[in-house]
């Protein structure tokens, strides 16, 4: 009785499994859209070169290796806190910095910004003090303050001998009361 109560259920689930399965049509694991590509064809003179191992490399016109650009950023640690300049209520919000470029240079410079996050702070700071009500709560508003810190800070960047490659700023998260 006892061999009955524990095989049973399982052969009803594989039996369960087994015909639910017949009755779909399916090449692959997963659910998938059949989408069309636009295949984008740009004449872009690149010389190829065939190293020692066999692995192809593209070289631009100066003959170095062509690195793939990638997105990379750098989540600000501190929370921006104030109050609105026009309605006397409380703010505060997170950022984070996004620059695009190439592979092992978009690294390098989130490390610099990593290392300069104390001044990067202090200077968000400065440039959010006259914040206004709308800037925070509208969708135009914050692209109007990210694109003021994202200037502010690339001013800030090149002022101190860095490259101003910052070219996103987002608001993760934002609380107005």
């Amino acid at each position: 009785m006892f061999y009955i109560q524990v095989t049973l259920p399982a052969v009803l689930v594989i039996l369960a499994f087994t015909l639910g399965h017949s009755f779909v049509a399916v090449d692959y694991s997963g659910v998938y859209f059949e989408e069309t590509e636009e295949v984008i064809e740009e004449t872009v003179s690149v010389e190829t070169q065939i190293l020692d191992d066999g692995t192809e490399v593209q070289l631009d016109e100066d003959g170095l290796p062509l690195l793939p650009d990638k997105y990379n950023y750098l989540k600000i640690e501190n929370v921006f806190q104030g109050r609105l300049s026009d309605t006397d209520e409380l703010f505060s919000f997170e950022i984070a910095l996004a620059t695009y470029q190439t592979n092992v240079t978009a690294d390098f410079f989130i490390k610099g910004l990593y290392e300069i996050e104390a001044d990067l702070v202090s200077e968000v700071t400065t440039i959010i003090l006259d914040t206004k009500s709308y800037e925070i709560t509208t969708i135009e508003g914050r692209r109007v303050i990210t694109q003021r810190i994202m200037d502010g800070l690339n001013t800030y960047l090149e002022k101190e001998g860095y490259n101003p490659d910052i070219h996103y700023i987002y608001i993760i998260n934002y609380n107005v009361i």
